[in-house]
């Protein structure tokens, strides 16, 4: 009989599901049914109340849910779900548990006050303290933590690169979930020559903070301007020419639609003096330029002074059409920073300077260059400083360093020689040496 004939003899014969061992199907059933009754509750319960896993309580519920893991490993370790939770179908339905929820935060946004009451209700628009979110990462963790503790127990050389692999995942991502609740955010609003050591969060609550700043100046800096075609009574730029804009900058030259136009002078920071603009620093001052816009077909010619503006003197226009203009942008801010006497109890006063994207730590928090009064630009008086506390993070950072340990050694310790295979007749030969 050859072996078509053979299958229709047999045909295959379909596993029932729930029946050892486990595969993906059922991990399909609990995911599906971790993920819906989360939103039911969420539906009937409302979202979860994330200062409820404050420290100490996030402590207890971290050492409880872990030690749960090796507990059950140790009293039952042949356990059908337990069994199934170490093996490889179990960590990927986990893993697309938790891709559904990353995806969702991705699609609907987050913390959204204008979204439908039916998404706020199941918690779409704040999946971070939702039940599916929470369900989602026990399941993972669940996974995680088996697998980690059946390497564990009993503990051999040659799992020490697993290990540290899956213990500083599962640290990092505990760490991570409960240390959430801890994470502090205050805002420090700081003038020029003032000392400031309160500071408020988003509820608009005051704190006092254990260290205090005074600002000695807040330091900005800008790209250059643009040149642009605008209409002069709404100030919109014209969407054909928006492939033509030009970087403004001395005897810069280019085209916007039919006009060609060159900068004859630019100064970067300038004051009105008359019918001109002269380069001074000093507040208020801000980018000034004089052009010339010749038009292609008819030889026309458009020359005059542009600005963009600052809080001391209006913006100008250069009218090339009826209703159209050549106009400035607002120089977009390449970088700033703020200048600030830093007074902690355990040190004396130090200068520092809080850049965007790199913050300053001192007494246990991140000081980030947050904002500024916009109103002023570069010449703001006001600066504004976020505070961030996070005491959880060298838990996580102390998981994230096992993880490149664990890669370390599977790099250089993990693999075995390679040896070439015996040639053909020769097995017995080598078996008997």
């Amino acid at each position: 009989m050859n072996r078509a004939q053979s299958d229709q003899a047999s045909p295959r014969v379909t596993k029932p599901i729930w029946v050892q061992p486990w595969g993906y199907r059922e991990g399909a059933w609990i995911a599906g049914g971790l993920l819906l009754v989360g939103f039911a509750l969420q539906w009937v319960g409302g979202g979860l109340q994330s200062q409820a896993l404050a420290w100490p309580v996030n402590v207890v519920v971290a050492l409880v849910f872990s030690g749960i893991l090796v507990l059950v490993h140790v009293v039952a370790p042949q356990a059908d779900l337990v069994v199934w939770l170490r093996r490889i179908p179990a960590t990927i339905c986990a893993l697309a548990l938790v891709t559904v929820l990353a995806l969702l935060m991705g699609l609907v946004l987050q913390d959204d006050e204008a979204a439908a009451p039916w998404i706020r209700r199941l918690g779409l628009a704040s999946l971070t303290t939702s039940w599916p979110f929470l369900f989602g990462m026990c399941f993972f963790l669940a996974t995680l933590g088996m697998a980690t503790v059946n390497r564990l127990i009993p503990c051999r050389l040659k799992d020490i690169g697993f290990l540290l692999n899956h213990l500083g995942l599962y640290v990092a991502v505990l760490a991570g979930l409960m240390g959430a609740p801890d994470v502090e955010r205050w805002l420090m609003e700081l003038r020029e020559g003032e000392l400031v050591w309160t500071a408020t969060n988003a509820e608009g609550h005051a704190h006092e903070m254990p260290l205090a700043l005074e600002l000695i100046r807040f330091e900005k800096e800008e790209f250059a301007p643009k040149l642009v075609k605008v209409e002069t009574d709404t100030h919109r730029i014209v969407p054909d020419t928006l492939a033509h804009v030009i970087e403004i900058g001395d005897e810069v030259e280019g085209r916007i639609g039919a006009w060609d136009v060159t900068v004859l002078r630019f100064h970067a920071l300038a004051m009105p003096i008359g019918d001109r603009y002269e380069p001074v620093f000093d507040q208020g001052a801000g980018p000034a330029a004089r052009i010339r816009a010749v038009h292609d077909a008819t030889g026309e010619v458009r020359e005059g002074w542009i600005t963009c503006g600052s809080f001391a003197f209006p913006h100008e226009l250069l009218a090339v059409d009826d209703d159209l203009s050549l106009a400035m942008t607002v120089p977009r801010a390449s970088a700033y920073r703020s200048r600030a006497i830093l007074y902690t109890p355990d040190a004396d006063a130090e200068e520092i300077v809080i850049e965007v994207n790199r913050p300053y730590a001192a007494a246990g928090w991140k000081l980030y260059q947050y904002s500024y009064d916009d109103r002023f630009g570069r010449w703001s008086r006001t600066s504004i400083i976020e505070c961030i506390r996070d005491p959880w993070l060298p838990v996580v950072y102390g998981g994230i360093y096992m993880l490149l340990a664990g890669a370390v050694y599977l790099m250089f310790m993990g693999r075995k020689p390679w040896s070439p295979p015996p040639e053909k007749g020769q097995e017995g030969r080598h078996a008997t040496v």
